[in-house]
């Protein structure tokens, strides 16, 4: 029988990431994000869906910066008591977070782009924004949804393992840059497409 300390597979590691968070936060994430941009595509209104698209991407932009370059650098000067304690409430609620966010933004886009009939004639930006946009999502929901929940698991033990969790935290900034790099490198496609330079 699995315990906290030892899930016995990957559904629970999710079941206790899950519970950190709190299941009506994450139910709340999940029905916002995937939530707005279903219900502006069902309005026929591509300003509904423009504003939820810009607005979701808008979020999703400053969270990242605001975690990489604020938050992380200021939990790294506070005693590693201290920065343990936040984390084991912040990693699980970034990672509930995370992914119904990143799906609705891209989703919104490609919906957007076809309500504006942009596939009608696709031009290289839009194939860009949506090559890049695909990618984000493979590795947001291979390699940084596999490391976010080890970290999540790991925060939930009794004593977690600092060694563990330093090289979780490592690979995952790692990957978190690219993803950085290509959220910049995905405005500069969707400003393409705005202005088809």
């Amino acid at each position: 029988m699995a315990t906290l300390d030892r899930p016995s597979n990957h559904r629970e590691e999710l079941g206790i990431v899950i519970n950190s968070a709190g299941s009506r936060f994450a139910a709340v994430a999940a029905v916002l994000f995937l939530g707005a941009p279903i219900a502006a595509y069902l309005s026929g209104d591509p300003r509904a869906l423009f504003y939820v698209h810009v607005g979701l991407g808008a979020f999703w932009f400053g969270l990242d910066f605001f975690f990489k370059f604020v938050l992380g650098p200021a939990l790294d000067e506070v005693p590693d008591d201290a920065a343990g304690v936040i984390n084991q409430k912040l990693v699980p609620k970034m990672a509930v977070v995370a992914e119904p966010l990143s799906v609705g933004v891209i989703a919104s886009g490609i919906a957007l782009a076809e309500m504006m009939g942009y596939w009608d004639s696709p031009s290289i930006w839009l194939w860009g924004a949506l090559g890049i946009g695909v990618t984000m999502l493979l590795i947001g929901f291979g390699p940084l949804h596999y490391l976010t929940t080890k970290m999540g698991v790991e925060l939930s033990r009794p004593e977690p393992d600092p060694e563990r969790l330093d090289e979780l935290f490592g690979a995952t900034m790692k990957w978190g840059l690219v993803q950085t790099v290509l959220m910049l490198a995905i405005i500069a496609m969707m400003t393409g497409i705005r202005w088809q330079i």
